[in-house]
């Protein structure tokens, strides 16, 4: 992390009553603290203005460039947080307690989520930009005004907003699909076992449709008519990520990350990895090392 962008003002927040973190919205222009895990229950939204940003997300690389909207819905798959030397960016992180609240009457967010898992890099066109930036900058200078009688709902509808222009780059980006408030639940579920670590213990999509009192058949068709993947596609996407995570900690042995993830063998571990990465767990591990 470069170190000019750690040294910034103490960020922007505005409070709720409820949340004992007291944190529910909260503009930053730097990624040190999402870096060090402060906002991994938020909904972390970065406009890139100048400069690029490296990252990666389970075990693919990401870059983005000027003009980028680089939106994180899981920040426990995002590692290796670069920005560039000149990177300039606004960061806007949004508490899911907070967002649930205020959650725009729509399922989009469904597919958004799913969606923003595979690729969460979004180039925007010029009016977007400007919708998005104009969203950001209402949304500070609002947030320093503490005085408003209704502060905590002001924001609230602000963050409305802020979603609303999101899910129209959603559309043009992505075929919208039309999701039912039932399907809609149970994709909900589903990711919610996956991001509460369920993928560390099970990775078979019988024991999550038993789980969410589906059959397997139905939560694959519901998955797949929804995101456009299958269930297995998120499974593997979330123990990528922690598989990752902890080859790259050398004092590991592959044994020990085998029974920490629950394989039944090292064996199969070992193909599963070789499977997924192209590589054996010791291959990848120096690969890693290198980069």
């Amino acid at each position: 992390m470069n170190k000019s962008l750690l040294d910034r003002p103490t960020p922007q927040l505005v409070g709720e009553e409820a949340d004992v973190v007291g944190k529910s919205v909260v503009c930053l222009d730097s990624l040190a603290d999402v870096a060090a895990g402060l906002y991994d229950d938020y909904a972390v939204h970065i406009l890139l203005r100048e400069g690029t940003l490296a990252f990666k997300m389970g075990h693919q690389a990401y870059r983005a460039e000027p003009g980028a909207l680089i939106i994180w819905t899981s920040c426990r798959l995002v590692s290796e947080i670069s920005p560039s030397a000149d990177a300039r960016l606004e960061v806007v992180c949004v508490s899911y307690r907070f967002a649930r609240s205020y959650m725009p009457d729509n399922n989009y967010d469904v597919v958004g989520n799913l969606s923003l898992l595979e690729d969460p890099v979004l180039l925007l066109t010029e009016d977007e930009w400007e919708r998005r930036t104009a969203d950001v900058d209402l949304l500070r200078r609002r947030l320093d005004n503490r005085s408003h009688s209704f502060h905590h709902d002001l924001i609230g509808h602000l963050t409305v907003a802020f979603f609303l222009d999101l899910y129209d780059v959603h559309v043009r980006l992505h075929r919208p699909r039309q999701v039912s408030d039932q399907k809609a639940l149970l994709l909900r579920r589903f990711i919610a076992l996956l991001e509460a670590g369920e993928y560390k213990r099970r990775r078979d999509v019988a024991h999550y449709a038993d789980r969410l009192n589906v059959t397997p058949k139905y939560l694959y068709e519901v998955c797949k008519q929804t995101s456009g993947r299958p269930p297995l596609f998120w499974i593997d996407r979330f123990t990528l990520t922690e598989l990752t995570r902890l080859l790259k900690q050398d004092g590991l042995t592959l044994a020990h990350i085998a029974e920490t993830l629950h394989f039944s063998s090292v064996s199969y571990f070992i193909r599963y990895v070789q499977h997924h990465l192209g590589a054996t767990p010791a291959v990848y591990r120096q690969r890693l090392k290198q980069e």
